[in-house]
């Protein structure tokens, strides 16, 4: 009995894609247009490629959590949606973030960032400027993970170890056991700091951007010249700011 895709294939015959990168687009195309449950025959029609070649780049794929099999068929797989979820993420957080970061620059009269961890740097999804002049304040804009206050809130609270192993590698021993137990201590007071270790003549103080189940998406960061900012003076208001951005995350 010919499949439901096969009964429905168009006359013309379009071409197989011929690329690794074009075979496995047409793989998920394919399952996402059989309304995301397919058999390999599914897929082979759809796709115009062998089945033994859908076959391998279904197991693969599986293997990878891009695909899942059920009972019904082939679907698409969690990793496919958490790096949707990834990509989405931006846009919510600048949303769930503008009025804080406005409001913490408001308050204290000091530069306002909001940052993700790509790589081995914070790039600052948001920014507000403050009375030091000399700090940029554009949106892509990239700072080091290992010294900076932002990069230190991010790895204390990072649950995926090689993330903390690779930034931390090029430290010696002794650095990398003191850098450690400086993020024990973030993660116990949620602030961190950084007094010129990046900048001279700039302190700073962040504090973790968490989603509702604890996961850290983040960090809000606050600089300011580091001969009048009292970092252990505004570093509540900082962690608040970080607190109030996970609340506003939360779904209604």
């Amino acid at each position: 009995m010919s499949s439901l895709a096969e009964w429905n294939a168009p006359d013309t015959v379009a071409q197989a894609p011929k690329s690794l990168l074009g075979r496995i687009i047409a793989v998920f195309d394919a399952v996402k247009e059989s309304d995301g449950c397919a058999s390999i025959t599914d897929i082979a029609v759809r796709t115009r490629l062998p089945k033994s070649t859908v076959s391998r780049l279904v197991t693969e794929l599986t293997a990878q959590r891009y695909l899942a099999r059920t009972d019904e068929g082939i679907v698409l797989g969690l990793r496919l949606f958490e790096l949707g979820a990834r990509a989405s993420l931006p846009r919510r957080l600048i949303g769930a973030a503008a009025p804080v970061i406005r409001n913490l620059r408001e308050t204290t009269g000091e530069r306002v960032v909001l940052w993700i961890q790509q790589g081995d740097d914070m790039v600052s999804l948001a920014a507000v400027p403050g009375r030091l002049p000399t700090l940029p304040t554009v949106a892509g804009m990239r700072s080091p993970v290992l010294t900076t206050a932002s990069g230190k809130a991010y790895l204390a609270f990072c649950d995926d170890q090689r993330i903390v192993n690779r930034i931390s590698a090029p430290l010696v021993a002794v650095a990398a056991r003191r850098f450690r137990e400086e993020l024990t201590h973030v993660r116990a007071a949620a602030v961190a700091m950084d007094i010129e270790m990046s900048y001279p003549g700039i302190a700073a103080v962040a504090s973790p951007v968490l989603s509702p189940d604890r996961v850290v998406l983040g960090a809000i960061s606050l600089a300011g010249p580091s001969d009048v900012m009292d970092p252990h003076g505004v570093a509540p208001l900082v962690r608040a700011a970080s607190s109030n951005v996970t609340r506003r995350l939360a779904p209604a």
